[in-house]
């Protein structure tokens, strides 16, 4: 007779963080008009490679087709033909690490620690994508101003890039940025309503280093003024100039667009 597992719960837990995980990422992917493994990257933290394997893994589990690809339609069949990798392989010409990439998850190879932060990632985006709903919701109301703080908020740690130069965008800049703690000395004073645990600035990271001014939110909100009255007026905001904030622009404009409040050209 085997040796019972001395934790057997964790098994259970794992199994039902894996589901939930699948479930998560085929939300997201079937969610999007246009669904690209590197969108979905972005969005979770994650490999492009992983969210692939995911999305193969759940459609095993579901029986549907989330991820098409021609690629991964020939390996799953060759692996339903019961076929070794190794015959995937020479079948299909790609090396067996990635045929491995194509086939489902066998079983949970997880930890518990790392279901837990990923599940974790699935919860962030959908609460900032409730967030960018009720943004969108209360523009032009007395609530803007709290879901447009809630938005920014929620989006810290998020990796941004600026609009960059000409139809290429040359000079392109990644960034992130951090909203200051509630209370905390230096931080400036605004009278409106605020979010629970959060002061009223923010901190942009380009390359590891933090820029020596902060954003105000009162600069936020005049960026996001300015913003859509320039899309009332012309269907679209062509570039981050039309904010008129200088020296936070270029990086408001990319989080207007984010929380989907108005369009480029």
């Amino acid at each position: 007779m085997g040796r019972k597992p001395k934790h057997p719960e964790h098994k259970q837990q794992a199994e039902k963080l894996m589901n939930e995980l699948l479930d998560g990422v085929v939300e997201i992917w079937t969610g999007m008009k246009e669904p690209q493994l590197n969108k979905v990257s972005e969005e979770l933290e994650m490999s492009p490679a992983k969210i692939r394997k995911l999305l193969i893994t759940a459609g095993v589990r579901d029986g549907e087709r989330y991820y098409e690809n021609a690629v991964a339609d020939r390996v799953l069949k060759l692996w339903r033909e019961k076929k070794s990798v190794a015959e995937v392989s020479v079948e299909t010409g790609l090396s067996k690490s990635s045929v491995t990439g194509y086939l489902p998850h066998s079983k949970i190879i997880y930890s518990l620690d790392t279901l837990s932060a990923e599940a974790e990632r699935i919860k962030l985006f959908r609460s900032r994508q409730r967030a960018c709903e009720e943004l969108r919701s209360a523009i032009g109301t007395d609530e803007q101003s709290l879901a447009l703080w809630t938005c920014i908020c929620l989006f810290q740690h998020y990796p941004f890039q600026t609009l960059g130069r000409g139809k290429d965008h040359t000079g392109a800049t990644k960034f992130s940025y951090e909203v200051s703690a509630e209370g905390k000395a230096g931080g400036r004073h605004y009278d409106g309503p605020s979010v629970d645990g959060y002061g009223n600035e923010m901190w942009v990271t380009v390359a590891g280093e933090k820029r020596e001014k902060s954003i105000s939110r009162s600069t936020v909100e005049l960026g996001l003024k300015n913003a859509l009255e320039e899309q009332k007026r012309t269907g679209f905001v062509s570039g981050p100039r039309k904010l008129n904030t200088p020296g936070a622009h270029s990086y408001l404009y990319a989080l207007f667009l984010r929380f989907g409040v108005i369009t480029a050209e």
